[in-house]
């Protein structure tokens, strides 16, 4: 198995066990938000694109060693690809232009990326300011978080952002791709209905 192909699988897990924790306690009629179900990869469901390319690999190969590889990489490849700016901040042009390079095969499964992508990141940035207003609140909070990033090497937002993209495209996954089995189905049921809104 590839380096990708590990941190693909790393980041499943990472995604369920997220999405489970955050959004296990809402409530609905027709799924049991109480009882998370069965762990499958979510790539056995919807197989999404890479949008790393060999040669963004080897650019950022030197984050794979650190204590945070999957989001020092991360952060690595959407910098060298400008889709985090200078700024920190997403740019949704230039994340169209990855998907015009790494997605070109499927223009249905881009176009759901690249609406993900906008509703992500948006969402980062209410993320931010709520992080910003804790940081000026809790000096212990802010502290915390400055030596996590010392200790990591990088910054979690671009992590952050690629998990909501792949979470947001998997509810949304095209039908041509889907893998429509029961268990497959039981876990979209389950983070679209369970989540917070």
């Amino acid at each position: 198995m590839s380096q990708a192909s590990n941190m693909k699988a790393n980041f499943g897990y990472f995604v369920v066990i997220l999405v489970f924790v955050c959004f296990a306690s809402a409530e609905n009629e027709s799924v049991d938000c109480t009882k998370p179900p069965r762990f499958i990869p979510l790539e056995m469901c919807c197989p999404e694109p890479d949008l790393s390319t060999k040669e963004l690999m080897e650019q950022c190969a030197e984050y794979a060693g650190q204590s945070h590889p999957y989001q020092c990489l991360i952060e690595c490849i959407l910098n060298k690809t400008e889709v985090l700016g200078g700024n920190g901040e997403p740019d949704v042009d230039k994340f169209s232009a990855l998907l015009d390079t790494t997605v070109k095969d499927n223009e249905e499964m881009a176009a759901i990326m690249e609406e993900a992508f906008e509703t992500c990141t948006e969402k980062l940035s209410e993320l931010k300011t709520k992080i910003a207003e804790k940081m000026s609140q809790n000096p212990e909070y802010a502290e915390k978080m400055a030596n996590h990033r010392m200790q990591a090497g990088c910054l979690p937002y671009g992590a952050v952002l690629m998990n909501c993209v792949h979470t947001e495209t998997f509810e949304n996954c095209p039908a041509s791709v889907w893998n429509d089995s029961t268990e497959c189905n039981t876990v979209r049921d389950f983070i679209k209905e369970c989540k917070h809104e």
